[in-house]
């Protein structure tokens, strides 16, 4: 039996699960074969857990090992970030991770982590980047659950365990699986002050997404950065809120300013991230900073009943202006989904923060969390002591469905955008998808262009209403609801856009009035399928994306990433061109 010595410096490395030789060498900025000569392994793949091996010190020149630093090979940024303000910025306290390294933590306790660290930004990500390059939404969610969880776990070793157990589409992160390594589970909820002020009020970070760069990821209104939020207070007289940056490491300031936080070259997009399980308060860790923010007052307790309340009967939606749906606000304010203050930047405005606050009370209340006020919705309302029978809706000056369409498409039109689709089949199929169309006010030649096109590509242009493979690729998807063994199959993809996951088909079910998530099989029925492709267009928002002609971002909502873009946008501007 081979043994090995420990000399003067020499350092010892135990190995956890799922390490190779090669990701410990290039920690320590080595070779694996000089790694495997150092500890006499003769098979350098076969290690196991638990195992230690001899990292000898950077003395011993002719092997060439360097230990591994404390700190980044490269220099952070001399300054903060412009957002940053006072003692935000400040690290108070630091974290060591099992092998040894510290990382300075935000005022809270929250690790920071820099997705470019020499230690992991040179690693894959996905499938053709860079942490350093596209790592942002990795690492945020790796600050989030090390605190959450009390482990530390760096953007490296989170990174691994994604590489090994399918944590990326493409290169899009799947976060119920990245919340995994620590135990966890994640969901990516509507964006809403009271769901982020809850988990940070209590220790528990959050992970959001920012736009800083027009034209990149979905432009304007999309998302091309992600960062934790940490903790909230007051400057100045108003709401703030703190948040490590994965690009430089730091801790930022944000300020609140109507449903935005806004903090020098970041806006929010409404897209966040929360997570279940680990301590339920984590806390804080470290000193407190010398002076902290003075914390904001609670919010009253909201009100359980709407008894005294009248809301209006006619149906409502974004855009929407009015009477009407000031009651509609005025009713939220009530039940604490928004606050005062946010319903005065816009009474009698349905805009982004009342949709948002509209879905968060049909989401509680087992509605479909669409944002739109119709007949469920107001019949949840009235159980809770309203009367309905209000003042109707005004449309907007400016109205968000210019040049509606009825009767959807033609026949001919149809086979336009889908050359390779047969006559018996467009016919057998056609009038279904009017009908979900309509139902769903897909009803502008944006809004159709857009629809169809996803639909052409995501099923083979109608060909497809059931997925080729088997579905055990989603076997155990917590993120996708699948928890019971066969789930991966029984809810593989269905319908023409695919909709997969027992939690997807549970939803869908719900708000149709039909039990997918006992049969599923009738999601690949052509009056299912298209309702379903309708459901989940509007459970995502999707109307105000194709309003704007932001078909990037469209196809970023359905896939979680851009796969077949390009074929994607030759079916939608074949679909403009066909319909306008």
């Amino acid at each position: 039996m081979s043994t090995t010595t420990v000399r003067p410096g020499d350092k010892t490395y135990q190995v956890r699960r799922g390490d190779t030789l090669s990701e410990i060498a290039e920690r320590y900025k080595t070779t694996s074969a000089k790694l495997a000569k150092a500890n006499n392994l003769s098979n350098p793949n076969h290690i196991l857990a638990g195992q230690k091996l001899i990292v000898p010190a950077k003395a011993n020149a002719s092997d060439g090992f360097e230990r591994p630093t404390a700190k980044p090979a490269t220099k952070p940024a001399a300054k903060p970030s412009t957002a940053a303000s006072g003692t935000a910025n400040r690290a108070v306290s630091s974290v060591k991770d099992d092998d040894g390294r510290r990382f300075s933590t935000s005022r809270d306790g929250t690790p920071m982590y820099r997705q470019g660290d020499s230690q992991w930004g040179g690693r894959r990500l996905g499938t053709s980047s860079s942490l350093a390059a596209a790592g942002c939404a990795m690492t945020a969610t790796a600050m989030a659950i090390s605190k959450i969880s009390g482990k530390v776990i760096n953007p490296g070793e989170l990174d691994a365990f994604l590489d090994k157990n399918r944590g990326y589409s493409g290169n899009a992160l799947i976060w119920g699986k990245a919340a995994q390594m620590a135990g966890m589970g994640a969901t990516k909820a509507a964006w809403n002050f009271n769901t982020i002020n809850k988990q940070l009020d209590v220790g528990r970070p959050v992970v959001i997404g920012v736009n800083h760069k027009p034209g990149s990821n979905g432009g304007a209104n999309g998302t091309d950065h992600w960062i934790t939020l940490t903790g909230r207070g007051r400057e100045g007289g108003k709401n703030v809120y703190y948040a490590n940056d994965p690009a430089t490491g730091k801790q930022i300031t944000l300020r609140q300013q109507g449903s935005q936080l806004l903090g020098g070259k970041y806006n929010t997009t409404g897209e966040l991230v929360t997570f279940s399980g680990g301590r339920a308060k984590p806390g804080t860790g470290g000193a407190a900073p010398s002076k902290p923010a003075t914390p904001s007052k609670p919010a009253p307790k909201p009100a359980t009943s709407l008894k005294g309340m009248t809301l209006p009967a006619g149906d409502l939606e974004r855009g929407k202006s009015g009477a009407a749906v000031k009651q509609l606000q005025s009713a939220l304010v009530k039940l604490g989904h928004m606050t005062a203050a946010e319903m005065r930047t816009g009474p009698g405005v349905f805009g982004p923060r009342t949709e948002d606050a509209l879905k968060e009370f049909q989401k509680k209340h087992g509605v479909p969390s669409t944002g739109y006020y119709g007949p469920l919705t107001r019949a949840a309302m009235k159980k809770m002591g309203a009367k309905v029978g209000g003042t109707a809706p005004t449309a907007p000056t400016n109205p968000t469905t210019p040049g509606s369409t009825k009767g959807g498409v033609t026949l001919s039109q149809l086979k336009s955008i889908m050359p390779h689709l047969s006559d018996a089949r467009a016919r057998q199929t056609l009038p279904h998808l009017n009908k979900a169309m309509a139902e769903a006010k897909i009803n502008t030649p944006k809004r159709q262009a857009a629809f169809i096109a996803q639909l052409a590509h995501e099923s083979g242009e109608f060909r497809y209403f059931e997925e080729l493979a088997s579905g055990r690729a989603y076997e155990g998807r917590r993120d996708l609801g699948n928890i019971h063994p066969g789930d991966g199959v029984r809810y593989k993809g269905r319908g023409p856009i695919q909709l997969t996951g027992r939690s997807n088909y549970r939803a869908a079910g719900r708000a149709l009035g039909i039990d997918l998530e006992g049969n599923p099989k009738r999601a690949a029925d052509v009056d299912v399928g298209f309702r379903t492709a309708a459901w989940f267009w509007n459970s995502r928002n999707l109307n105000s994306y194709a309003d704007a002609g932001n078909f990037r971002e469209v196809t970023r909502r359905i896939n979680g990433g851009y796969n077949g873009l390009a074929s994607r946008q030759a079916y939608y501007s074949r679909a403009l061109n066909v319909l306008t």
